[in-house]
């Protein structure tokens, strides 16, 4: 990822309509989904600038591993202190076991995406989960993909593939950001005919609009496991190692 997109994360993630949304929606599905004991062991793969990481750190003994150094220098800027500069199979610690592994957004930046997730696995105690969400439809492809150096988007049978191959059992598999997905549509196609100088996407919106897109967006989270999602912009998945 380019370096100056960390410095734009650690400025728009608190705030953001979607990574405020994509955040409710992770917490529902550890709450409501994984039923994560307070205190639990968890392992944010890829935690980037540390927003996600700091709000677990209420609740669970959270750590962090991220490839940046940038990233790092931002999440001890949260006062985030179990973070950890380096790839997984370069953890520090590797005999620590979680209860849970979370992926938001990284595999897609992978080569072995199966690999990562097997990796993972490996780290997890019996019974542990792995929560794995990535951009949906690679015709959705765009200049915003390329500058955050994806190497793939995902359809659903996609990433079902990277989790059961890597020998984790799915309890979890849904489309979402679902509800904006035609206007998405729209703007994504547009850009695609008409590709802008500046990639646009982080930018907040006016407070009424960045509100009005947050709490749309967060509805999913009561949507996500009970009704089918048949599309959307994000996949998630939730995947358990047996016991």
């Amino acid at each position: 990822m380019e370096e100056q997109l960390y410095h734009k994360f650690y400025e728009v993630e608190t705030n953001h309509w979607w990574f405020v949304a994509r955040q409710r929606i992770v917490h529902h599905i550890i709450e409501n989904k994984i039923h994560l004991a307070k205190g639990s062991r968890v392992l944010d793969v890829g935690c980037g600038t540390g927003a996600v990481l700091a709000s677990l750190s209420q609740q669970y003994d959270a750590y962090g591993t991220d490839t940046s150094p940038l990233a790092i220098e931002f999440c001890k800027r949260r006062n985030l202190d179990k973070v950890f500069q380096c790839t997984l199979d370069a953890f520090p610690y590797p005999d620590l076991k979680f209860d849970l592994i979370l992926l938001l957004d990284v595999i897609e930046h992978i080569d072995d995406d199966k690999g990562i997730i097997r990796l993972a696995s490996r780290f997890l105690n019996p019974g542990g989960s792995v929560l794995v969400t990535v951009p949906a439809y690679q015709f959705l492809w765009t200049r915003h993909d390329e500058i955050n150096f994806h190497k793939r988007r995902y359809v659903k049978s996609g990433l079902r593939r990277v989790l059961e191959e890597a020998g984790l059992k799915l309890r979890l598999l849904s489309y979402f950001n679902t509800i904006l997905f035609p206007v998405a549509l729209v703007g994504r196609l547009g850009e695609k005919m008409f590709p802008p100088k500046i990639d646009q996407t982080l930018k907040i919106p006016s407070q009424i609009l960045n509100s009005l897109l947050t709490e749309t967006f967060s509805l999913e989270q009561n949507l996500i496991g009970h009704i089918p999602m048949p599309f959307g912009l994000s996949i998630v998945g939730l995947a358990t190692k047996s016991t």
